[in-house]
């Protein structure tokens, strides 16, 4: 039999080598590559000549009964963010994988529902990373209820899973899918080979015993969950903390859910006593709508099923530098540098010579390219130096040729933004939503950029509205 071949894989981005680099030139990190020997590939054998595992079962067992199905079991935290983002609480026997940042605030997350989990039975907490002290020191500080709650520290996934089989508990905390190795493990915390051993293992137990699984993840540094996409689909769902950690507001999204929408949002805040919901994430974040300066644009962005207002801030400054800056927080680089194509080249306006920054409030990322057209007045803005004339918000995608698309929801968000105090709304003509019942709202239906832009700015405005 041939020997196989070495390689060496980046344990944080997967990337494959046939010689151990220091730097991976997928991701960047240092002295991340470890040996990874890969299987030898064995030649299929005739279907005829297959083994046959145990015994099959009868062909009436395969039919389809569809009105015999019952509805999955759910698991209520009263937790709202938590519980919508999942779909409507924890399905009994999925696995879940949530993964941030760290200190982002998961792990405070996952504990909190956890002791909530309790008013359903015995919940079991196991931790690689933390001793017992610094965990039950966490949950006096945020004054939880420990009734129910189950606490160990280890890193073996074999005594993990055979005290999680012999409590018998409704759910199981995995604290972190990293931190747990089988006695057979020789890859090393944190490979690719590692993740999926640990990772197929919790997933499997839960689909077996009918124990819900929350597994807590590290992230890479572009914020996608760390090991092989092999892990993402092994779970149900997959649920994303998103936030500055410094600061005081984190959004919970769902990447992947089995029993839910994708994308589904929710919001909290970090205070001395743990994660708060936040109701009313537009107020948050949104604190005046009126008398906004140059550069600022309220619009409302969708999150999931829902829309928040954000502010968009747009500053262009005098470059003193051969080439300017482009810096943007909150919004994707690329988006950003679109954005001032198009305004250049549809509007008129050049941003030549000037840095320009831009940033979303709220401390997340938002990829709606539903405020497309807010983020290219704010740059109109910014350069022109001149604000937006008030009670006015932007709601349409911008295309290459300056065109204004629509966007989903549009009903709902302008409701949002007529709760916040807005009564003029710039939308693209092409939108079909039936907005008959939004009475005492200015509705501008307009096709192209400059057209928007005439009717956003006092001293471009030429365009009347079209009243509901």
């Amino acid at each position: 039999m041939a020997k196989p071949q070495v390689q060496y894989r980046c344990s944080e981005c997967g990337h494959i080598s046939v010689s151990k680099l220091g730097k991976c030139p997928e991701c960047g990190a240092w002295g991340s590559f470890v040996e990874d020997v890969p299987e030898i590939e064995v030649t299929a054998r005739p279907a005829s000549r297959v083994p046959i595992s145990g015994i099959l079962p009868a062909e009436a067992d395969l039919d389809v009964a569809v009105e015999n199905v019952q509805p999955e079991q759910r698991m209520m935290t009263d937790i709202g963010p938590w519980d919508e983002v999942l779909g409507g609480g924890l399905v009994v026997g999925s696995a879940v994988l949530v993964g941030g940042e760290p200190g982002i605030g998961k792990s405070t997350l996952v504990l909190q529902a956890a002791t909530a989990l309790g008013q359903h039975g015995k919940v079991l907490y196991v931790s690689g990373e933390e001793s017992r002290s610094q965990i039950l020191g966490r949950v006096r500080r945020l004054g939880l209820d420990p009734k129910n709650l189950l606490l160990a520290t280890t890193n073996s996934l074999a005594d993990a899973l055979a005290m999680a089989d012999r409590a018998r508990p409704v759910a199981l905390v995995m604290d972190s899918l990293q931190s747990f190795s089988t006695e057979e493990d020789f890859f090393g915390s944190g490979t690719p080979a590692q993740l999926k051993i640990t990772a197929a293992a919790i997933a499997g137990f839960s689909k077996k015993s009918g124990v819900a699984a929350l597994i807590i993840g590290h992230v890479t540094k572009d914020g996608t969950i760390a090991g092989p996409k092999y892990v993402e689909h092994l779970v149900d769902a997959v649920l994303y903390m998103e936030g500055d950690r410094f600061g005081a507001y984190r959004l919970l999204r769902s990447g992947k859910n089995r029993y839910g929408k994708s994308g589904e949002t929710g919001f909290f805040e970090m205070t001395s006593t743990g994660l708060i919901p936040i109701s009313d994430p537009s107020s948050a974040f949104v604190t005046d709508v009126h008398n906004l300066q140059p550069g600022s644009v309220v619009v409302p962005a969708a999150q999931g099923s829902f829309a928040v207002l954000v502010e968009v801030q747009s500053l262009a400054a005098t470059s003193y530098l051969p080439s300017p800056r482009r810096i943007a927080t909150g919004l994707d680089y690329d988006r950003l540098m679109i954005a001032l194509a198009i305004i250049e080249r549809r509007a008129g306006t050049s941003a030549g010579g000037r840095d320009v920054y831009v940033n979303i409030s709220g401390d997340f990322s938002v990829e709606d390219r539903g405020i497309d057209l807010g983020v290219g007045l704010s740059l109109y803005s910014a350069i022109r130096n001149v604000a937006m004339r008030d009670g006015v918000m932007p709601i349409a995608e911008v295309g290459l040729a300056g065109d204004l698309r629509p966007v989903f929801n549009l009903h709902r968000r302008i409701e949002l933004g007529a709760r916040m105090g807005f009564r003029e709304f710039i939308v693209s003509d092409k939108a079909r939503d039936d907005l008959s019942d939004l009475h005492g709202l200015t509705i501008h239906r307009k096709r192209y950029v400059s057209e928007a832009i005439a009717a956003s700015f006092p001293r471009l405005s030429d365009a009347g509205g079209e009243s509901q």
